[in-house]
């Protein structure tokens, strides 16, 4: 029986975590709040309660034990220090190495290659600005020092039946138009860490998870308002940045396809 821990199980983990289970996995499933817990409960997910600061771990360490892999989704909170999400993710990497798990899979974002235009795949240096975006790249360098079978999967905007910008953006002016979306569908996203995870157990590196359709902004933004029945968006034309994430390793060096290729549907 392979044994995955998902530290951070929220609306990704869970699916994944579903999803797998399906496939023989076990799966053990981490939130910090007793919310969270009773939502791994619904779901009917091995559940562990964890807390995790820049100081300490509290909670059931037993989480921790026996894993085949470890994917490590915890996203950086931009209202807290990022030093304090870079020192949370070194503390984890501490505790964790007694027990020799032989995968480590870290959730990142492409946030950390920068908001300058360009074409980016996985060779392309990351020039993040924004103080969390650093903090994704500084926890990305301290897993590949982990273990050179570490990987990092630097995910596109999430998207889902219940889940996109478009709710947030609500009475605000959407910047840059004329610039594409970079954004992956939670099926998508499973199914290329599902993939990812087919690799040999020694192969690390980095992978983009982006959908391969890239709509202008306006366009993708007109037409999920529409069919989410809000109302028409407004947009501020000033800037044109022309920004694409390409999801060239996955292609490359799994059997992975897109199921939603296009983004307008």
């Amino acid at each position: 029986m392979k044994v995955i821990g998902i530290l951070g199980c929220g609306w990704l983990g869970i699916p994944l975590g579903l999803d797998l289970q399906k496939k023989k996995w076990q799966v053990k499933a981490s939130r910090r709040s007793d919310e969270g817990i009773e939502l791994l409960k619904k779901n009917r997910l091995e559940y562990y309660k964890i807390e995790i600061t820049s100081q300490n771990i509290k909670g059931n360490i037993d989480f921790f034990k026996e894993l085949s892999c470890l994917i490590i989704s915890l996203p950086p909170n931009r209202k807290s220090q990022s030093n304090n999400y870079v020192q949370k993710i070194r503390l984890i990497l501490k505790k964790i190495r007694p027990l020799k798990i032989k995968k480590i899979i870290f959730l990142s974002s492409i946030s950390v290659y920068g908001p300058i235009a360009g074409v980016y795949d996985e060779t392309i240096t990351p020039r993040p600005q924004r103080h969390s975006a650093k903090a994704l790249l500084s926890c990305e360098q301290e897993v590949l020092d982990y273990a050179p079978s570490s990987i990092i999967i630097r995910l596109g905007g999430l998207i889902g039946y219940d889940r996109n910008p478009i709710f947030q953006l609500q009475g605000k002016l959407i910047t840059n138009p004329e610039g594409v979306i970079n954004f992956i569908t939670q099926r998508d996203a499973i199914g290329g860490i599902e993939a990812i995870l087919k690799l040999p157990i020694e192969k690390g590196g980095i992978f983009n998870l982006v959908s391969p359709h890239h709509p202008k902004r306006k366009e993708y933004y007109e037409f999920v308002a529409k069919k989410y029945a809000l109302p028409a968006p407004n947009f501020n034309e000033d800037k044109f940045v022309h920004r694409v994430i390409n999801s060239d390793a996955i292609l490359r060096e799994t059997t992975f396809e897109f199921k939603d290729d296009n983004l307008l549907i």
